[in-house]
């Protein structure tokens, strides 16, 4: 079995995400410039460190490679052999980057996929300067921009998802980022891929975004946290099961369940 994991605000946390909890029960997992950024809650790593030990733990992130790197908390008793970054753009197998998947990809995009360039100013004409704080080109693949949220026109994000989709491009708004994606950077490609290459059965996946959707739905279980951005589109879904808590505590929620699945059934 495979657990595919979304990071940020889904198995890890920041003190402005995570809600109202005691000091006491949090393990800082992420440091940055001297100072801890993420954290998960003691039940939750010492559960994952156990199910580590017995199923496929893969890291499905929109993170690159460097940012992926500050979590040290991933590598303190806690196996994942694969690693899924820059949205699946990128697979990793012991810490380096697959080639053959890579390159895939990225000739895919070229191939199938409008411009980058010319998707930034389709952004720019919708979006005014004085909303952007800060953009940036991901790995040659995708652009994240932070934004001023109070200030970006009501309706934008379902005004911009109906007109990338036409480009073969999709976007997602978290806290202040909004991201501009290929459609064939996702993670459900590159979770499937790493299943084929771990020889797993099954895929139990959690994620909070909308960029997690893909590999959510081809999941044989699936979760979202009840604070997310799936959450507020769905409300309810089918086949996608959100949880009862919402910040840190989601975290623990998810990984609970899968522990419970995990007594009645194979793993690997």
């Amino acid at each position: 079995m495979i657990f595919a994991c979304d990071l940020d605000q889904t198995l890890i946390y920041s003190r402005k995400s995570m809600g109202i909890i005691d000091a006491d029960e949090l393990v800082p997992v992420e440091t940055y410039e001297n100072d801890y950024l993420s954290f998960m809650t003691r039940t939750a790593y010492h559960n994952l460190q156990q199910l580590s030990q017995q199923i496929h733990f893969v890291p499905a992130t929109t993170r690159i490679y460097e940012q992926f790197q500050r979590i040290f908390g991933l590598n303190e008793g806690i196996r994942s052999r694969y690693a899924v970054i820059s949205n699946g753009g990128r697979v990793l197998i012991e810490g380096k980057p697959d080639l053959d998947w890579e390159n895939r990809v990225r000739e895919t995009v070229r191939k199938e996929c409008a411009p980058h360039d010319e998707i930034k100013l389709m952004f720019e004409r919708l979006v005014h300067a004085d909303c952007v704080i800060k953009d940036r080109y991901c790995d040659d693949l995708f652009y994240s921009i932070i934004v001023e949220r109070d200030l970006l026109p009501p309706g934008l994000m379902v005004e911009l998802e109906k007109l990338l989709r036409g480009y073969g491009w999709n976007c997602s708004l978290q806290g202040r980022k909004i991201y501009l994606v290929p459609d064939h950077v996702n993670k459900g490609a590159a979770v499937q891929y790493v299943k084929e290459l771990s020889n797993s059965r099954s895929i139990f996946a959690a994620g909070d975004s909308l960029l997690d959707e893909s590999m959510l739905v081809i999941a044989n279980e699936a979760m979202a946290p009840k604070h997310g951005e799936l959450y507020r589109k769905y409300g309810s879904h089918d086949h996608i099961r959100f949880t009862e808590h919402s910040g840190i505590r989601a975290s623990e929620e998810i990984i609970d369940v899968l522990m419970k699945r995990m007594e009645v059934r194979d793993v690997i």
